[in-house]
């Protein structure tokens, strides 16, 4: 097994910048579609903490509706929808909770994370789900990065330590630990403070030629 390639920040996308680099789709304002991005996540923390009047619910899911039937015509392909490669926090993706990056390099990133009403499991408490959404958004984004070959989720374990609140600004920080032939080994904490509220350990394994 060797280790982790020392990271050189001038090779590295995402090195001393804010936001988590990616390349793909083009979009003619990404200022713009990041304000859609942001609207939409609000959206779902007032769905998700709403207890409307029917009256409401009807004119609300009217709405939604135009909003959809307004951005039904313009659907594409994969490699040329925007949600996913847009160089902002979460890349776009109203799934995950945004991860703001601080510090980065080919072996390492650390940055902050909060997660919203959307992501309640119960209790004040983040659902059990979502910490391991965000530790696979960041672990495989990082095994991905300084030109190696692009991989794919084979392992996550994730161990809960202690309650992760809402809306709390919490940090996370993850390391390209080392790699043997197409395996890449990564691990990953969640603090808020000095207190670990999760950590996880991922295998990332480095696609083949041809495979999707």
């Amino acid at each position: 097994m060797t280790s982790a390639v020392s990271g050189n920040s001038d090779s590295v996308p995402f090195a001393g910048d804010s936001r988590w680099w990616a390349a793909g789709a083009q979009v003619a304002s990404v200022a713009r579609f990041e304000q859609v991005i942001d609207a939409l996540r609000i959206v779902q923390d007032r769905v998700a903490g709403a207890n409307p009047p029917e009256s409401e619910l009807v004119e609300v899911a009217e709405k939604l509706d135009e909003v959809s039937r307004a951005l039904a015509v313009f659907q594409v392909p994969e490699t040329k929808q925007v949600v996913g490669h847009l160089d902002v926090p979460g890349r776009g993706q109203s799934l995950v909770p945004a991860f703001h990056v601080d510090r980065a390099d080919g072996n390492s990133v650390r940055g902050r994370v909060s997660f919203s009403r959307f992501y309640l499991g119960g209790g004040g408490a983040a659902h059990g789900g979502a910490i391991p959404l965000v530790f696979d958004e960041v672990l495989g984004r990082l095994a991905n990065v300084g030109g190696r070959i692009r991989s794919r989720t084979a392992y996550l374990h994730v161990n809960y330590r202690a309650i992760t609140p809402l809306d709390e600004e919490l940090t996370l920080e993850a390391r390209f630990d080392s790699e043997e032939g197409r395996k890449r080994f990564l691990s990953a904490e969640l603090r808020k403070g000095d207190v670990v509220l999760a950590d996880a350990e991922g295998l990332f394994v480095a696609l083949r030629e041809g495979q999707p």
